[in-house]
């Protein structure tokens, strides 16, 4: 598996509409300028199941090179430090830490050969979304090889539940179709023969009801 964590924040910048009418002082002076917003995104990809560590780096990453002058060095550049330079912790009871704007980053791995779940994933946050009844259904469902398809307006929330799912499954392990996050172009997919462990945006989740089965298990995040 390949994780992605993303950060995507939207910076102001000024429209250069108004500069094509500089002739007319007395118009430019009243007319308001035009303020847009472009999206910047920061990602991270790994093998390792760091959401919430990742997320968190990011978060003061982006807080140390817009709201501060301590940064002494380009982004990317720390980037290149959390992906090249700071070792994966081994299964066991070490812990590699690391501190950015005073904030303490940590990466544990679970010993190997016992029967400890991963604990990087946030598991809190499955348990905002759903209570522990619908929590177990899940779960059973799941280990019944059923089809689950996770529904939720945050595409964010997609991932990491469905993670969280699969890891509660320990030791048992999910062996079959497995798509985090569904694209509207593979929405025919959720009519597939088989077991599978999906997530769909509310937004595109209309477009996937034809195809929906009545064994299909929809879980509303």
């Amino acid at each position: 598996k390949q994780y992605g964590t993303c950060l995507t924040v939207y910076e102001e910048f000024d429209s250069d509409d108004n500069n094509n009418n500089s002739c007319n002082n007395t118009t430019n002076e009243k007319k308001k300028k035009k303020t847009y917003y472009a999206p910047r995104v920061l990602c991270l990809l790994s093998t390792y199941p760091y959401l919430t560590a990742f997320r968190a780096y990011l978060t003061q990453l982006y807080r140390l090179a817009t709201m501060t002058d301590c940064m002494t060095a380009p982004i990317e550049r720390y980037v290149q430090n959390i992906c090249c330079e700071v070792p994966a912790p081994p299964p066991g009871a070490f812990e590699v830490q690391l501190e950015i704007l005073n904030t303490p980053i940590r990466f544990w791995a679970p010993p190997a050969n016992q029967p400890i779940a991963y604990v990087s994933l946030p598991f809190q946050v499955l348990f905002e979304c759903l209570d522990i009844n619908n929590v177990l259904f899940a779960w059973y469902s799941l280990a019944c090889e059923r089809k689950v398809l996770l529904v939720s307006e945050q595409v964010s929330l997609l991932t990491v539940c469905s993670e969280i799912l699969c890891s509660l499954l320990f030791p048992m392990k999910w062996s079959h179709l497995y798509i985090p996050v569904l694209p509207r172009s593979l929405c025919p997919m959720l009519d597939a023969p088989m077991p599978y462990l999906c997530g769909i945006s509310r937004a595109n989740f209309p477009y996937a009801v034809q195809d929906i089965s009545d064994e299909t298990i929809t879980v509303d995040l």
